[in-house]
Order: C-alpha cells, then structure tokens, then sequence
C-alpha cells in the first residue's frame, strides 16, 4: 500500500544507506491465493493483499520485510488508522518468523521526532547519523520529483514509476480515444492500478481521455479541501483524492467523475458524499465503483459501459468556482418552510446513558432539550435510508435519532467532533449535508475539544456559550459539574450491577432497582440529591439476598458506542449476566466517565489506568489507532492476569480502529491463552445466532475452568 504512495521515497533512502530493497511480484493469482495469511476477514482487500504480498516475499526466501506505520505525513493530520496498524499486524502474524522493519513517519508531533526510528534503524544497518540524514533529505526530493513528475506529464503511478526507471512508458494505459469525453478516476492507487482491479483503467481509456488524482498538482487539491469545515485535518491520502475530485469537478476539469473503492473502506465512506454532491451541483456524471476480491470484470465493464453513455446535465445556475458555495456552514439546502429564528430547542444523539447528564446540564442553563430516542429499529431504518453504503453503524443510528429528534421538535443538533484518526470526527459534517439535502432546518452544533488550549480553547469557548444561550461561566460550571455527577453515578451503579448479577439469588432483583435509579437520576436536581440516591442504591443493593456462584469473568472490549448502547449490542450484559451455568460477572472498564478523566479532565487514577494499558498493549501495538483500538489490545494483554476468564471484543462493521485491533486479539489470544471472541455488529446482526455464539463462548470458560481445577 505504502509502495503505491511512497516508493520513490523509501527506495532512496535505502539506496543511500546501502541496503537493496526487494520488491514482490505484482498480484498473480498465486498471490491471490495466499490472502488467507491475514488472519482475520475484516480488512479491506487491500490489507488483505498486503498480506498476501508478504507471504511471497517469504516463500521466496525473505527474512526482512519492510512496511512503513504511517502515522502522519504532515503537520495537521493523520493516516487512515489501517496504515498505522498494518506493520503490527502482520508482526503479530509472523510471530517472530520473520523480522519486520518498521520506520515510522509521525509528523504530527514535529518536524525532526519522525526521523528518529529511520536513524535507528539506518544504524542497525552500519550507516552513520550524517548518512541517514542526508539519505532522508535525497529521499524528501525523489519524492517531490516523483510527484511533480506526474502532474507534468499527466501520467499514473505506474508510468511514473517505469519512467523513474528509464522504461518505456508504451503499455495500453497510455492510449485514449480520439476526441471522447474527459473521465476523472479517481481512488487510491493501490486499488486502481493492481492487477486484481482487472485493469479498469484501459477501459476508461477506450471512450476518452483519463485524469487521476496524482495528475492534480498537491497545492489544487488542498486548496479544495480547505473549502470544507477543518478540510485540512483530512486524512492524507483521502485529502488529495478528495482535493484532486474537486478541483477537476468545480474547474470543469472532465465530463464524467468515477470513484473507485474498496469494500469496508472506511475514510472512502467519508469523502464520497463530498464528491456526490459537488458532483450533482456542477451536472457532472459520478459513478461509485466499490471492489474486492471476488469482484468479477463482467459486472465492472457492463456498469462503466451504462456510466460512459450517460450524457451531463449542466444546471443554469452552475458555479465553475465559487469556493463559498460549498462550505460547510453554507450548504445549499430546500429549507422546510417558516422562520424558526426565536426557538432554541436542543436533541443529541445518544450513547448508553451519556445523554442524561448533558440534557441535565443544559437545563440547568435554561436550555431546552428533546430526550434522545433510544436506539431501535424505526430510528435505524430513519438512519439507513441517508447513510453511504459502508459508513459505521454508529452513524447510521445517530443519524436515525437526529432525524426523529428534527421531527420531534429540536431544531438544534449537538454533536461531537474532534478530527482524528477515527471516521467520527466526520459524522456531524456528513450527517449535516445528508440531512439538509432531505429538506430539514436546522442548525448543527459541533463539540470538539478544548486541546490544545492554544489551537482550539477560543472555538470551543464560543460554542459553549452559544450551546448555553450565552449563559455565564459560573452558570455553565455549574452545569456542567451537575452533569458530571449524574454521568459518574450511573457508571458505578452499573459497576455495581455487574458484580451483583453474578451472585444474586433471586435474579433480576438488581436490574429493577438499576431502571428505578435511572428514572430518578434523571429527575434529580442537585448533585447532593444525584449522591443521595447513590447511597439508597448502595444499600438495596447490599440488602439483595446472594449465594456463593463461583461465576467466569468476562471482560467487555471493543468500540465505546457499540459497546455502551445496549440496543446494539442486544443487551449483551444483561444476557450474560442472566445465564444460569456459569454465572457471569462482567468487567466493562470502558464508560463515558473514564473517557472524560482520561482525555479531557485527567485524575491520577485514571491516568496511572491509562498507562498501564498502553504498557500492555505495546508489545503488540505499538502505535495508537485511534478510536478505542489499542485499549481494546492493552486490556486484553492484561486480562488473564486479572483474573478474567475470557474476553468479548465488540466492534461496528468497518470499524477502522477495531479491524486492527480484531486482527492482532487473534494472535494474542494465542499467545496468552485467553479466550476472544469477537462480535462484528451490522444492522442485519441477529440476536439467535448472536445468543448462541454466546452460550458456546460461556461453555469454552466453564469447561477451561473445570479442568484447571480439576489439575
């Protein structure tokens, strides 16, 4: 994947230090064959072949693999979390077999930290600091050539490539037809150009000219991306294809637009409604291609033939290049009729219980809010109808409960967002277009972080106060220390919840009283009354009647919205904590109290928590993904020793963070001898099969733990 972007880059710098790099083949059918080596289903085909391609380079021999773990490539952004967690992968596949050679490229954390794993391991190979230094500057510069190379002469990755090497540059990519149209194709190259893709190109180029996204100068495409809300925190591939779409579509570049992308891509599902959309605005033509491995060449040809015919209908009010237009804040948008202006009605989407502690500190400035729809299957078929085809659950349904809320009476939307490394800094700006293109009026508040205090405190200021009416700081403290203590309540009740199911005699008795102590959670109005109830809860509990279960412990990971909305995951803990032989007492550390003492306002505990599982997850993922991937790695390395019994990994299908982590668990489940067993869920997750998979992951624990003592 990496040789796709990079190789000019890397193929000198070894060059300079020595050292012959070895490519694999291109994709045969052999190496088709060999994608099994990936031990886990879930990534895109390009993971998968990455693996593949390794696997051939070891049968032919090889000890020492290369592949690079991008984290950032510039200041201000990061890598789709694959390419991050890719190098540990295949490193936890290969189990010490082979060596893999990871340099790592973190520009996010400054200018010279990244060059220190290349001087590492430029010394492992005899070269001196002076050496790899100016290795790395040669290899800055091949690469700037490379690129400038291909926007110059127009030419793809490949013949860009060959040229470099002083081939000829004569193979049938280059032929076009005579005065067809102009088609942009556009997608990663590693896609495009592999030979799985069955030459897609050539096809293109039977009926006209092509453009791809290397032919668009870098500095034209970030200027696009720059149009939209934080367009420059975009991961930075998808940056310059989503750039290079919407230079050639807003300057009237071509006659036709295709992205081509791969099944469960995950930043694609992103910048695909930005490319639809800018699309329809100028009447161009897009067609979206997705592939994989079982993709047949007859369906692809027959579907470009049908997209080639279809003639562009150019709108009268076009804007060749009106950078405004399309910005976030300003989107083009059929109203519902009627000013709203004097309304100030507030709905959130949910996760677990979170939303009672912030409508609780909303009112407490006087804010009005609509209670959020718990997830279900009319807010998931409201959320289906608008979101792209590969897009997370978590943000079909949140899309779902925002449309229900819109048509509930809210006319504000508060939604998280922080970009990252994770799709969920995306979610407000994508469900916003989606949700003006239906018709609906509103405006859409973004949360995101107050760090740095220096980059992001002023923004977040002044969305704080516009969320709270302008309410003053000393109200809005308050509020919000109000809203902490509810959250914090819920989440050690719920702790607390675990351990009783495991023991209590009657069952159910501890569940009633936790649905009693929500319901007035959620009516308390102060923090001494929140802890007031606590206390009574404490006590019920402690009167509940136990008897001595010897239950499993079974630790819950995986992605925080999947694994803290219980509609979701079809009541996983209740169902655990109702089974009968062996009774089950859950250990669910992930809550949206640690988060908040973790990242925003850090307490020692739980910064001590925090490295603990960094420690453990090190050896198998040494880099964080994003997301909740390296804590679902690091609290699983740490299970067996803390007495857990077996671990359940929850993740959304395409969860980008958790594929990486899924992929490693699997090995490290070995490694350790822990049971794992991973929950992928998607809309069509069925709860028979998902109950049953359940059962049979309970009768693994009772069985592991009868012949332990039986020995």
């Amino acid at each position: 994947m990496s040789y796709y972007y990079l190789y000019p880059f890397f193929k000198t710098f070894f060059d300079n230090i020595g050292v012959e790099l070895v490519l694999s083949q291109e994709t045969t059918k052999t190496i088709l064959n060999k994608m099994d080596f990936c031990p886990t289903d879930e990534p895109c085909v390009a993971v998968k072949l990455l693996f593949a391609h390794a696997k051939d380079l070891l049968d032919r021999g090889i000890e020492r693999v290369l592949v690079p773990c991008l984290v950032s490539l510039e200041p201000r952004n990061f890598c789709c979390p694959k390419f991050i967690g890719i190098p540990y992968m295949l490193k936890n596949a290969l189990q010490g077999t082979a060596e893999v050679i990871i340099p790592k490229i973190d520009r996010y954390r400054g200018r010279k930290e990244w060059q220190h794993s290349f001087l590492t391991i430029g010394s492992s190979f005899g070269a001196s600091h002076k050496q790899i230094i100016e290795a790395l500057q040669k290899a800055d510069q091949a690469q700037r050539e490379f690129e400038r190379l291909c926007v110059k002469q127009r030419l793809t990755t490949p013949e860009a490539y060959r040229l470099l090497q002083n081939r000829p540059v004569n193979s049938p990519h280059r032929t076009t037809a005579n005065g067809g149209p102009v088609v942009g194709v556009i997608g990663h190259p590693y896609i495009l150009y592999d030979n799985f893709c069955l030459d897609l190109l050539a096809h293109f180029r039977e009926y006209g000219q092509v453009i791809t996204a290397e032919m668009v100068p870098s500095a034209a495409a970030r200027r696009e991306v720059a149009t939209l809300l934080e367009g420059e925190r975009l991961w930075s591939f998808e940056a310059q294809i989503l750039g290079a779409a919407l230079h050639l579509l807003r300057h009237r570049k071509v006659d036709k637009l295709a992205l081509l992308g791969s099944f469960e891509c995950g930043p694609e599902s992103i910048i695909e409604k930005y490319m639809e959309e800018e699309a329809e605005r100028q009447g161009i033509p897009f067609l979206l291609l997705t592939v994989d491995e079982h993709t047949g060449e007859a369906g692809l040809v027959t579907r470009i033939e049908a997209f080639m015919d279809v003639q562009a209908i150019v709108p009268d009010n076009i804007q060749t290049h009106h950078r405004d237009h399309i910005s976030n804040d300003t989107a083009q948008a059929n109203f519902l009729p009627g000013s709203r202006e004097e309304e100030f009605v507030i709905g959130m989407p949910g996760m677990g219980h979170l939303d009672v502690a912030i409508r609780s500190a909303l009112a407490e400035c006087g804010v009005k809010t609509i209670k959020t729809p718990h997830a279900s299957k009319e807010i998931l078929e409201l959320g289906r109808v608008l979101a792209p085809e590969f897009v997370c659950l978590p943000f079909t349904i949140t899309l779902g409960q925002m449309r229900w809320l819109l048509e509930n009476g809210a006319n504000k939307i508060l939604m998280v967002g922080g970009k990252g490394k994770c799709r969920l800094g995306w979610y407000a700006q994508i469900q916003e277009q989606l949700l003006r293109r239906l018709g609906y009026d509103f405006e859409m508040i973004i949360i995101d972080s107050p760090l740095p205090l220096k980059e992001r405190w002023a923004q977040f200021r002044s969305t704080l106060k516009h969320t709270t009416r302008q309410s003053s700081w000393l109200n809005i403290l308050k509020a919000l220390y109000f809203g902490y203590h509810k959250m914090a309540a819920i989440d050690r009740a719920e702790r607390l919840v675990h351990r009783i199911r495991a023991f209590e005699e009657k069952r159910g008795t501890i569940d009633r009283y936790f649905n009693q102590f929500i319901r007035k959670i959620e009516r308390a109005s102060s923090t001494a009354s929140v802890w007031k109830l606590w206390e009574d809860f404490q006590e019920q509990a402690a009167a509940i009647p136990t008897i001595d279960t010897d239950p499993v412990r079974v630790r819950i990971v995986g992605e925080i919205w999947v694994v803290l909305e219980a509609y979701v995951n079809l009541h996983l803990e209740e169902m655990l904590g109702k089974s009968t032989d062996p009774r089950v007492w859950v250990d669910r550390e992930i809550s949206a109290t640690n988060w908040f003492h973790q990242h925003l306002f850090p307490t020692k505990e739980a910064m001590q928590r925090k490295e603990a599982i960094n420690r453990a997850s090190k050896p198998y993922l040494e880099t964080d993904v994003g997301g909740h991937g390296h804590i679902s790695v690091g609290l699983t390395a740490l299970a067996k020793e803390e007495g857990i019994d077996g671990v359940i990994h929850l993740m959304p299908f395409t969860c980008m963070p958790e594929i990486v982590a899924q992929n490693i668990l699997v090995q490290l489940s070995n490694k350790l001898d822990i049971p794992v067993l991973t929950f992928i869920i998607t809309d069509q997750t069925g709860e028979a099969g998902f109950e049953t998979r359940v059962e049979a992951f309970l009768d693994i624990l009772k069985e592991r733990r009868f012949t332990t003592h039986t020995h």
